[in-house]
């Protein structure tokens, strides 16, 4: 009987946040000595099949109401009556969370849980049991740090000069201000929970996120510089779902063609671009335009002229056939078009996205998009011949290219497995079983 290192992903049902865990156990999966499992409620069990990866469920019967809270009817933005009901109808869940946790563990504990940052439960009750927590983060910026810009604010870019300190300084009270009153407001909720002393550890960082690793699916040089915690790790950007092909583009030979991806959430904002683009199309008779819903279970393709609406389209298939991309901001495309050179316009949404938004535009891989017919068209011919922007989108491609999260992922793993002793083998009926000699007999597709 081999020994096995067990691993639990926990990570919501959502592409940006369930793609990049799967993703990075992509090299953990193939191991004879590592056990992957990933926990997500019913929406993402097609996506942990398709990955390889065990499924367990989560919140059965609850799928909708997560997804209700994702996608609210309207902007949420930075609007502290609709953060805070979205919230309170977070909150609702986690006890029934929190309680199948901890029955399935206490059963049969995990080696390591990985929780998505979006799920900091999962890490509190894991660390309230013994067992190993890492945080998953797709969004760096989501991470309260103690220099640069704030998030959450708009889109804050970093600036030179002691004004410019004593602003972000100011934000940043701001931010932690606000925590600290929600975290008051809610405290008998919180308290019931397992969380007691506020939202910072006596260390300073947010209690919400792992203090032995938090492992970044980003390129450090994308992101602004903000002190980052010794415990965080830059991994590398993530952006694929594994097996899902979704809709076949028509490309029209002689036209340039543009992808519209705003993810998928806000379903009311894609409403709004699919009118903005259908003017834009009428204008430029030598684009071609896809609007892509971010939904592969529709099966509907409509096209009207130059403008089509597709269910899904597949970033690993067919986004470099593309000569220009407009998206939200979300990491999955961004990062897809990064890896792929592509020029964008960037619409931020909702959320964070406008922390990315700024990111893009700050290191000269996108343009904002102004929601103007002639102006989009303008700044699409702009971000397709621009040298400068070339020049960015060619360095950061290769910036990109350097990175290998899964072998990375898989190195901290090892590097855990060997601190407790479960790396090069234990005693079993009185032999040495040798884990390494046994990886190296097994077939591996790298």
């Amino acid at each position: 009987m081999w020994p096995t290192f067990r691993i639990e992903l926990v990570a919501p049902p959502f592409a940006g946040h369930l793609f990049p865990a799967l993703g990075a156990a992509a090299r953990l999966k193939l191991r004879r000595d590592v056990q992957v499992t990933c926990a997500t409620t019913s929406g993402g069990a097609a996506a942990v099949e398709r990955a390889g990866i065990a499924y367990r469920e989560l919140l059965p019967g609850n799928d909708a109401r997560i997804r209700a809270i994702a996608d609210p009817p309207r902007r949420v933005g930075s609007n502290p009556l609709r953060m805070l009901d979205q919230f309170r109808a977070n909150l609702a869940l986690m006890r029934q969370l929190i309680d199948e946790l901890e029955a399935t563990w206490s059963a049969a504990p995990p080696d390591l849980v990985i929780a998505d940052f979006c799920v900091p439960f999962a890490g509190l009750t894991a660390r309230r049991m013994g067992i190993p927590w890492w945080t998953g983060m797709p969004t760096p910026c989501a991470l309260e740090t103690r220099s640069g810009p704030p998030t959450y604010l708009g889109g804050w870019r970093p600036h030179d000069g002691p004004l410019w300190r004593v602003r972000d300084a100011a934000g940043r009270a701001f931010v932690s201000g606000f925590k600290r009153f929600v975290a008051r407001a809610f405290r008998s909720s919180l308290v019931s929970l397992g969380i007691e002393s506020g939202p910072y550890r006596d260390d300073g960082w947010e209690l919400i996120y792992s203090n032995e690793k938090i492992l970044g699916y980003a390129m450090r040089e994308f992101e602004f510089e903000r002190g980052w915690p010794d415990w965080f790790e830059f991994v590398g950007p993530i952006s694929a779902d594994p097996g899902r092909a979704g809709s076949e583009p028509e490309f029209v030979s002689g036209k340039q063609h543009c992808l519209i991806s705003l993810g998928t959430h806000v379903p009311w904002a894609k409403r709004q671009a699919v009118e903005l683009f259908r003017r834009v199309a009428r204008l430029a008779p030598d684009w071609e335009f896809h609007f892509s819903w971010g939904d592969a279970t529709r099966t509907e393709v409509r096209a009207e002229g130059n403008f089509r609406e597709l269910p899904f389209v597949s970033y690993d298939r067919y986004l470099e056939r593309y000569d220009a991309v407009v998206m939200h901001g979300g990491t999955g495309v961004g990062y897809a078009c990064i890896g792929a050179g592509r020029p964008m316009l960037v619409w931020p949404q909702d959320y964070d996205q406008f922390d990315h938004a700024a990111r893009l535009v700050h290191h000269g891989l996108a343009r904002r998009l102004r929601p103007s017919p002639r102006r989009v068209i303008a700044d699409l011919e702009r971000i397709v011949g621009d040298p400068q922007a070339i020049e960015s989108r060619e360095r950061f491609r290769e910036a990109h290219r350097r990175y290998d999260a899964p072998r990375t992922v898989e190195k901290e793993v090892e590097s855990l497995m060997l601190r407790t002793g479960k790396l090069f083998g234990e005693r079993r009926q009185g032999k040495s079983v040798d884990c390494v000699q046994m990886l190296r007999s097994k077939p591996r597709d790298d």
